[in-house]
């Protein structure tokens, strides 16, 4: 019976272990797009050699959670040329007939200091789902990815202080370990 329990705790372990290393190098989807600025965006090909940060939102619910963080990112990188981010409505699923008026919408609540860094898709939803570990559509989903677009940190929910402090962390170890110099 020992051993019984004793090859039950191995395999939970491992299977555990087996999922910690498949979200650690998850790869983000070849996305193409738009900024509300205007500006093409190709991720993952942008991150190279810089460090990513990705706000996903799946639902008009989850907008004022990706804000927040947003916001944040915003006070700490805009001006960053080692960390890019954007925040990326997945809006696949949002009728086409609609999705004009839906993009008009968005586009008049973002400032125009921060258009550059809003980036809405229409593909691959369920991918991103994957990836983001989805389980609420009114979360934020927070994606640190290298300049591969290798996942390294996520998070979903809120932003609160520890959260955004664990973030910074990421980033920074991302930007030191990639030989890029300290932010001015």
């Amino acid at each position: 019976m020992r051993t019984f329990w004793t090859h039950l705790v191995l395999v939970a372990l491992l299977t555990v272990g087996f999922a910690t290393a498949e979200v650690q190098s998850a790869r983000i989807p070849t996305t193409h797009g738009t900024s509300f600025a205007g500006t093409e965006v190709t991720l993952p090909d942008d991150f190279k050699g810089k460090v990513g940060v990705l706000v996903l939102g799946f639902s008009k619910s989850s907008g004022d959670v990706c804000k927040g963080w947003g916001q944040r990112l915003a006070e700490s990188y805009r001006n960053s040329h080692e960390v890019m981010y954007y925040q990326v409505p997945v809006l696949e699923s949002v009728p086409k007939l609609i999705r004009g008026m839906v993009l008009k919408s968005m586009k008049s609540g973002v400032p125009e200091t921060e258009q550059a860094h809003f980036m809405p898709t229409f593909t691959d939803e369920a991918e991103w789902k994957k990836i983001v570990l989805y389980a609420n559509a009114d979360d934020a989903y927070v994606l640190v990815v290298d300049g591969t677009g290798v996942v390294r940190w996520q998070t979903s929910g809120k932003v609160t202080e520890s959260g955004f402090g664990a973030l910074r962390d990421h980033v920074e170890a991302l930007r030191t370990k990639s030989g890029a110099p300290p932010p001015k």
